[in-house]
């Protein structure tokens, strides 16, 4: 997915502005990405289109300031912060987080599984860090650049993330 900084900065701002079509326009342009992030770090989708409206709320409201040069890595960033924020307050309230579905159980079958379920199961079991960045890269069709922009992390670590995740999955795959 390729989505026109420029054009995007242009729509933030007239949405925060309350302009109605900028709006729509808006969430039309990054709302089913940015659903599929969250969808895929809450794993819940009742879950991910309220963190998702949540965010559009507060955009529309004007609660963020948002740097012109990057607004989709901010826009990811923003959503990720209230996906992780919900996680945390859930873990607060001691209810299981769900990503604890995915763990080993013993005597777990895994044989006739669908291909996406195992490519699930394996995502589970790579550490945050490995999983977000190959979801960025690989679901949501970020560029490595794009994702350093949106963890703070420098390049090198990123492209390593990538890789090693990668080596994991392919290792867990075949298994």
């Amino acid at each position: 997915m390729n989505i026109d900084n420029q054009q995007l900065a242009h729509l933030l701002a007239r949405s925060q502005q309350r302009d109605k079509q900028a709006f729509e326009a808006l969430y039309r342009l990054t709302g089913q990405p940015l659903y599929a992030m969250l969808h895929a770090l809450l794993k819940d989708k009742q879950w991910a289109a309220d963190i998702l409206q949540e965010g559009f709320l507060k955009i529309w409201h004007g609660q963020s300031a948002y740097p012109v040069d990057y607004p989709w890595a901010w826009l990811c960033q923003c959503m990720r912060h209230l996906a992780i924020d919900a996680l945390r307050a859930k873990k607060r309230h001691g209810e299981t987080p769900l990503d604890e579905s995915w763990e080993e159980k013993p005597g777990q079958e895994t044989e006739g599984l669908s291909p996406s379920f195992s490519l699930e199961h394996c995502l589970g079991r790579l550490c945050a860090d490995k999983r977000n960045a190959i979801v960025l890269a690989y679901r949501h069709g970020l560029s490595h650049q794009e994702i350093v922009s949106h963890t703070q992390t420098p390049l090198g670590t990123v492209k390593s993330w990538i890789r090693r995740g990668l080596e994991e999955l392919k290792l867990c795959l075949t298994q």
